[in-house]
């Protein structure tokens, strides 16, 4: 411990929620109890179901305040307040694309149920602002005072956030563009492969089962039905990906209330439990990646006041945001247009952990605007209860199938003995293109003309092979019927869980979080041996050793391993050498920022079509380049050399930017294996080197032979105060893929007592 940063450790430690006695708390209606669990989850005992989301919502704010205030603030535009000009960037692209507007749509078409869960919710989240010892040591360093609103449209656009974090597809259009560009259609359509075919156990809406009876952030969900498993009763496993930060993006809960019985983690800003399982069934979710995100090129006047449509023109829809930044005395003014399409985007993000804002560059005399379905249609509070008390899965699979936005793949499982699998979310049907290019906004002819209807989004109950698998690769065959995506994730994560779930019949707890930690990465076992065929035998010294540890690597992208980092480095220099005089330096690091069509499609193929641009010479230049840069990295002796050392996962709170702050603010910074195509997802941000980026931001398996065997983890802990025991005290765990018991039962028997 840093000796200097005590006394910030102990007036963090006065803000902590407190762990046991009692408080009287305005607003409930009947006692309420919260303890813990050895990990810190909040366990939650009521006798009424609206002081459940009441006491949700208070322990939140307890435990997370400063990241609920922040979630608000972000998704409303509005950092600028507190960071002054450094945000002031994001808050005017949040303004642009919409989300505070967002939020005040969701809220107009919720139901009274969500209107009750929501109200309560945040009634006992602004009810820990009165009875808080102290203020979270965040507000004191940054100089302000906690605040919460009480109207329901800043917490809604929160959930504007979460779908637009998890959409698709503008950026793919955006890249394909800028590719042609720069270097010719014909390039884009090289970088950017179509998908390769799933093997029929990958897809779980495989043939009639379709609708009959059957980029970054991503994740895995499986379930293995009683045939496969050493009980006999159903497995189901979750690991949902997402950006690499802290405090976690999930809230470890049991919550226990008349009707309501259920264990698993819940979002900052929203009542319920997202996933979970309750004594009956269990769930976990991936993203689908469908399509939701169209640019429309708009053919603007010359002096930009409106845009044709249909061989007439039509005004653009001004609109003015006042956004406010810390210390100047009046707002900034930030003006937004608006054609039928959208709000027109002139900066698009760059990156993952800490995007930057570039030139969206359309062509002269156009504008692109973004159509995104997420703009009106969104998470309803109301599915948490539904999806946990649910009897059946025909009953899972109506509450579910009503979320639009973000289309979530739902994986399911109970103690009668099924499993199942449901697709989500609402997607466009368009009157012509496949949503992968930008398309003209004048001719009329790629509106969107109506959805995919529900009942006909890909679902599978009980498949014969005795397993279902998602992991954000296409959901359905090639006789599906209607368009989801052309960009979902490669499919070579779900390929890998695939096998493994099919090599044994007596799977158990252990053996699904084995699962979970696979590093073997398929995309590098097809990979290095084509670059090693084309580099040919004829190399010696530094090149020749560096060759032979490839040669006889298997492709597990182990921490551990010094191949590895080989591999990864040299393709990571190929694509410099290939594509900066390809591209230009800007769209060959906008196409390398998340590198999985890279390395899974493009370099392969070039590389098997024996390419000009991937000839011998290229290629060593590049593991020269790699080899240069792993001794500069991690020292000349490449013995020593690891992927892990290379490859760090580091969980950081957002005031460990601050000079002198990290060690008090960094829950981890830890060796990891794995990439973006392996099980145990570590997704690069390539414009930040080889950082983990994207990674499991919990692991969950669920025994539905006896609930009480179910584990999980958090990436490192369930508080956000960095003075709690629970800040980081499961990053050991996660790292060694353990878990700790999700007991049922054992909801808030003692602990902290609130009061009416």
């Amino acid at each position: 411990m840093n000796d200097a940063l005590a006394p910030l450790r102990a007036r963090a430690a006065a803000a902590a929620f407190p762990v046991d006695g009692s408080l009287r708390v305005p607003g409930l209606a009947r006692p309420v109890t919260i303890a813990r669990d050895e990990r810190g989850a909040l366990l939650i005992r009521a006798e009424r179901l609206d002081d459940l989301w009441f006491a949700q919502g208070f322990a939140t704010a307890g435990e997370r305040l400063f990241q609920l205030e922040l979630a608000i603030r972000a998704s409303t535009g509005r950092l600028a307040e507190v960071f002054g000009e450094p945000a002031l960037d994001r808050d005017r692209f949040v303004r642009t694309i919409g989300l505070h507007l967002a939020g005040r749509e969701y809220v107009e078409t919720w139901t009274d149920e969500d209107h009750e869960m929501h109200g309560r919710f945040r009634a006992g989240a602004r009810a820990w602002l009165e009875a808080m010892p102290a203020a979270p040591l965040e507000y004191e360093l940054l100089g302000i005072d906690p605040s919460l609103p009480e109207d329901p449209a800043p917490w809604a656009s929160c959930l504007a956030w979460l779908g637009w974090q998890l959409s698709n597809d503008h950026d793919q259009e955006l890249l394909r563009a800028r590719i042609a560009a720069a270097a010719g259609r014909e390039a884009a359509e090289i970088l950017l492969p179509p998908l390769p075919a799933d093997p029929p156990e990958v897809v779980p809406g495989a043939g009639a089962a379709v609708g009959g009876a059957g980029r970054g952030l991503g994740s895995n969900a499986w379930a293995v039905a009683g045939a496969r498993t050493a009980s006999g009763a159903p497995l189901l496993a979750n690991d949902p990906h997402l950006l690499a930060l802290h405090p976690s993006p999930w809230v470890e809960l049991g919550c226990s209330a008349p009707g309501y019985e259920v264990r698993g983690v819940a979002l900052p800003f929203a009542p319920g439990v997202v996933i979970g399982a309750t004594p009956h069934h269990a769930w976990g979710i991936t993203n689908t990646s469908g399509d939701v995100q169209d640019l429309f090129v708009e053919r603007l006047s010359p002096d930009g006041s409106a845009a044709a449509f249909r061989e007439r023109w039509e005004p653009v829809v001004v609109r003015e945001e006042a956004i406010a930044v810390r210390g100047e005395p009046e707002p900034r003014r930030h003006v937004v247009r608006e054609t039928r399409h959208g709000p027109i985007l002139e900066v698009a993000e760059l990156g993952l952990l800490s995007p930057t804002l570039v030139p969206t560059e359309p062509p002269a005399g156009h504008a692109y605007a973004l159509a995104w379905v997420g703009r009106r249609r969104g998470l309803r509070p109301s599915l948490a209860r539904r999806a946990a008390t649910a009897s059946s899965f025909a009953a899972f699979r109506s509450a579910v199938v009503e979320l639009d936005c973000p289309g979530q793949n739902f994986v399911y499982a109970d103690v009668e003995g099924t499993i199942g699998f449901q697709c989500t979310g609402a997607y466009p049907i368009r009157a012509r293109g496949d949503g992968t290019w930008p398309v003209p906004g004048w001719d009329g002819e790629h509106e969107w003309v109506g959805w995919i209807p529900s009942e006909a989004l890909p679902w599978s109950v009980d498949p014969a092979h005795g397993f279902l698998v998602s992991a954000n690769h296409r959901p359905h065959d090639d006789t599906y019927p209607y368009l989801i995506s052309s960009d979902f994730h490669e499919p070579h994560r779900a390929r890998r869980i695939a096998a493994l779930l099919a090599a044994r019949t007596d799977h158990d707890v252990a053996s699904m979080l084995a699962i979970q930690r696979d590093t073997r990465s398929l995309p590098m076992r097809r990979l290095v041996p084509l670059l090693l065929a084309a580099v040919g035998s004829r190399a010696s010294g530094r090149r020749g050793d560096a060759l032979d540890r490839l040669r006889r690597w298997g492709g597990d992208l182990d921490a551990a391993s010094g191949p590895a980092a080989i591999a990864n480095a040299w393709v990571a220099a190929i694509g410099r050498r290939i594509l900066e005089p390809w591209l230009g330096e800007e769209p060959a690091r906008a196409y390398l920022a998340w590198r999985e069509r890279w390395v899974s499609g493009a370099l392969p193929a070039l590389l098997e079509a024996g390419h000009p641009r991937a000839d011998r010479a290229t290629l060593l230049g590049a593991l020269d380049d790699a080899l240069a840069e792993l001794e500069r990295a991690l020292g000349p002796d490449p013995a020593t050399w690891s992927w892990g050392a290379l490859h760090r996962l580091t969980l950081a709170h957002p005031l460990a930017q601050i000079p002198g702050l990290e060690p008090l603010f960094t829950a981890a910074s830890v060796p990891v294996g794995g990439d973006e195509q392996t099980v145990s997802q570590t997704g690069i941000d390539g414009t930040r080197g080889y950082a983990a980026a994207v990674v499991a931001s919990w692991r969950a398996v669920f025994d539905l032979a006896d609930p009480d065997r179910s584990v999980g983890t958090l990436a490192a802990g369930n508080s956000g105060n960095p003075a709690s025991p629970h800040w980081n005290d499961q990053i050991a765990d996660y790292l060694a893929g353990r878990g700790h018991r999700l007991r049922f039962g054992r909801t808030a028997e003692d602990g902290l007592r609130l009061e009416p």
